[in-house]
């Protein structure tokens, strides 16, 4: 990476992510000439979208004001790249999407990603609970990552300037300021990393890596030491997908992926070995990114764990990252308007 390119990277770790690990991919950001803004979500913000909400505004005015500086200091917008692991980093990006597509929907070119006609546009819909490997995961009775109709979608993405939680964002408000500060940084991101993401959003899916979280200990050891505890919280997750408020948020996050997100290439990191997350939900979501006009890029491994690609394979991880970042940072900039 040249130093002419000086990209800023929003780096989101997974679900209870220490920072004696996350600093290894800040490290190596770093490394490659990179400024890192580092989030790392909790069980709370990521299970609440309530508390989701709040923690992530926070998250995006500090980064819209760090943009800012550097963007003054310099003359010039830095670019922009996103690594994010598991599917909480995943779901918290695109929960910063879908928040920021709510800021004055209605000054949107009409058509335009986000505005109220191009939420009316079909959508790709695919049947989660078909694919391979979902297994014991079928879960609750709606689909996790599914928009819902084209019309449902466009209600439900905050037409009237509010969140389905009732955050509004509309208006001279902070948090519209916040909000519009952000579209800034995501107008000018480049490149996504996904690590280890994403996948239906699942009673099975969920209960496992929630408790893997909790204990700190991997997806497998978990399955094999505490198989009453996963069985309770693998009940109470099914009841947990089934409050409207979650379902709403997995529709809004699917949403935001799809009609939102850059229009700039997207890397997808992942294993066949991966305990938690099933690869073949991953290819999956990569065709349908791929048939919404998304540059797909990614990359595979047979014997590694749940975000342990880089612990085991190093050099190779960052000979990847390095790669997508300079084709990112050297292809074309993104479009005037894209959000």
């Amino acid at each position: 990476m040249g130093r002419e390119a000086r990209p800023v990277v929003l780096l989101l770790g997974w679900l209870g992510s220490k920072e004696q690990y996350v600093k290894k991919y800040r490290a190596l950001w770093e490394g490659l000439g990179a400024q890192v803004f580092q989030h790392q979500p909790s069980i709370l913000q990521t299970a609440l979208p309530g508390v989701a909400d709040r923690a992530l505004l926070r998250l995006m005015s500090d980064i819209s004001s760090r943009y800012s500086t550097l963007r003054a200091t310099s003359g010039e917008a830095p670019p922009v790249l996103v690594h994010a692991m598991s599917n909480a980093g995943f779901v918290a990006f695109g929960t910063m999407l879908h928040l920021t597509s709510l800021a004055n929907p209605a000054a949107l070119p009409r058509g335009a990603p986000g505005s109220p006609a191009a939420s009316l546009k079909p959508q790709l819909q695919t049947d989660w609970k078909s694919a391979p490997g979902a297994g014991g995961g079928a879960g609750p009775s709606q689909d996790g990552w599914q928009a819902g109709s084209p019309r449902q979608a466009a209600t439900r993405s905050g037409e009237d300037g509010e969140s389905s939680g009732g955050l509004c964002v509309s208006g001279s408000g902070s948090q519209g300021d916040v909000l519009s500060g952000f579209k800034q940084v995501l107008h000018h991101t480049q490149g996504i990393v996904l690590d280890s993401a994403p996948s239906q959003a699942t009673a099975h899916i969920w209960s496992r890596g929630v408790l893997a979280a909790v204990l700190a200990q991997p997806v497998q050891e978990v399955e094999e030491s505490h198989p009453m505890l996963l069985r309770n919280l693998h009940s109470l997750a099914e009841r947990y997908f089934m409050l409207p408020q979650v379902a709403r948020r997995m529709r809004e996050v699917r949403h935001a992926w799809q009609h939102h997100v850059p229009p700039c290439p997207q890397l997808y990191l992942y294993s066949k070995s991966d305990a938690l997350i099933p690869y073949q939900h991953i290819e999956l979501f990569m065709e349908q990114q791929e048939a919404h006009g998304v540059c797909v890029h990614h990359h595979r491994w047979d014997d590694t764990a749940h975000c342990e690609h880089m612990r085991k394979h190093p050099e190779q991880y960052r000979s990847l990252v390095r790669s997508f970042s300079e084709h990112c940072l050297h292809g074309q900039g993104p479009p005037k308007n894209w959000i």
